[in-house]
């Protein structure tokens, strides 16, 4: 009988009891049977396991024929699994024989439901191993892990007694069983799509973890809570070590999606994406191209790196403002005709997001009060009544605008505007000097936009 009791600067505290019983016993010879249990601290895992199990020593063959080893939770970056636990179902068999030496065995890991720190959790899984080889620092390995609809992934990797290298594969499935990965604060169901993966794997104690390989969705399709997404393919080559990823190793992980219509239509969205996460001035994130056709126009932004050295150019080419105006359900005044513009964005800018940003238009644009509000507007004042009088038909040859947008998302806008109304004088000009301000976030409210959608647009940018 005997119990060891330790601490490891890595593997932390444990206590481990040993019940046997020898008899005519020499290392490879005679017999020794055990039973033994314990528990302990495992710090890198930030768990507490237990262990228990029965096994012999018959000459040269060393067999444990039970094991049952739990943790109350195993944690690891993002990831909280809820108690693991691993059992044998072959026994375990170690014949040390120089003429035949080997190894083999097979166990199982099950496990409660595994949260993410983002809100979506992965089912109760189940991992299947078999394990030979020559012995325990010289075996290979193979078998699958499942929760509930997600997998089987294939596994196969080999143990050299100092790290362990291997490989997974992710046969193609529907993207609909990754629904419990989402947080419900996105508000996101999957219809449709297909899902496959492939990665290789390596760990050891000085190391860590680290994987690398991609994932790949093709024609996905999610509802969303005013709208949907169809046509999503996304290739997402990866690395990951030390709780860093590196996106896009040889190539940017690209995402195109056909059709986005939340509040309004989106189609053709580009974007591509390169670097690491999290980032560093080392080590940065960069967006190379993220662009889409909207409000039957287009826009786009430059590249954009984080951390962010200089502003990022957002461009928007020859929108068509009677859209804009049908999704901002504007009904006090219409506005016709298409315009573009060029806008800056700092987000180390302490204060101000957008500075100096500008909008002019491509061609003629048309004004329209509505009859209501113009003989309101006019009844109150009989100078202004006249002017409301151009106003309530312009076309407008030139304007110009200014914008200007902080972080707490007040919007400033200055805009010149030149034109005439035919209908009193086809040769006056009328010069309109305006001024808006207005807070996006509320006028997003107010458009009953995604709520989880514009309180991260709000987050980031506070942040």
């Amino acid at each position: 009988q005997a119990i060891v009791k330790a601490r490891e600067a890595y593997w932390g505290r444990f206590s481990l009891h040993l019940d046997g019983q020898a008899q005519d016993f020499w290392p490879d010879q005679g017999q020794w049977q055990w039973r033994y249990w314990g528990n302990g601290q495992l710090p890198p895992l930030k768990g507490q396991w237990d262990v228990a199990g029965r096994g012999q020593w018959q000459d040269t063959l060393i067999e444990v024929s039970q094991l049952s080893s739990g943790l109350d939770q195993l944690g690891y970056g993002i990831v909280t699994v809820h108690q693991p636990r691993l059992t044998i179902t072959e026994p375990i068999r170690w014949q040390r024989a120089r003429s035949g030496e080997h190894f083999q065995g097979a166990l199982q890991l099950a496990s409660e439901r595994a949260h993410f720190s983002n809100g979506g959790y992965l089912p109760p899984s189940l991992l299947t191993l078999a394990m030979q080889g020559r012995s325990p620092d010289d075996f290979q390995l193979q078998g699958q892990l499942q929760a509930e609809d997600i997998g089987p992934v294939r596994l196969r990797g080999r143990w050299d007694g100092e790290r362990l290298r291997g490989g997974a594969w992710w046969p193609t499935q529907p993207l609909k069983v990754f629904q419990p990965l989402l947080s419900p604060l996105l508000k996101m169901n999957i219809r449709a799509g297909q899902f496959y993966a492939q990665a290789a794997f390596s760990a050891a104690r000085k190391e860590g973890f680290s994987a690398g390989g991609h994932w790949v969705v093709k024609n996905g399709g999610l509802w969303l809570q005013d709208g949907e997404v169809s046509g999503v393919n996304f290739v997402l080559p990866y690395r990951l070590k030390d709780q860093r990823w590196q996106l896009g190793v040889k190539q940017p992980v690209a995402l195109r999606i056909d059709v986005l219509d939340n509040l309004f239509r989106m189609s053709n969205i580009r974007v591509d994406l390169q670097g690491f996460y999290p980032y560093s001035e080392r080590q940065p994130l960069v967006m190379s191209q993220a662009d889409m056709d909207v409000l039957d126009g287009h826009i786009g932004l430059s590249t954009l790196r984080w951390p962010q050295r200089e502003p990022a150019l957002f461009t928007v080419k020859s929108v068509d403002l009677s859209e804009l105006m049908t999704v901002l359900k504007q009904k006090q005044f219409a506005l016709s005709g298409r315009v573009s513009g060029t806008l800056p964005l700092n987000f180390n800018h302490p204060t101000t997001l957008i500075e100096g940003g500008r909008i002019t238009n491509d061609g003629f644009l048309t004004l329209r009060l509505d009859n209501q509000l113009a003989d309101e507007l006019a009844s109150k004042n009989l100078a202004g009544g006249a002017a409301i009088g151009w106003l309530r038909y312009l076309e407008i040859g030139r304007s110009y605008a200014t914008l200007d947008l902080n972080n707490q998302g007040e919007l400033t806008l200055t805009s010149q505007v030149q034109g005439k109304n035919p209908q009193l004088s086809a040769k006056r000009q009328v010069i309109l000097n305006y001024r808006h301000q207005e807070n996006i976030f509320q006028l997003w409210r107010s458009l009953r936009f995604g709520d989880n959608l514009r309180d991260t647009l709000e987050q980031q940018a506070n942040e």
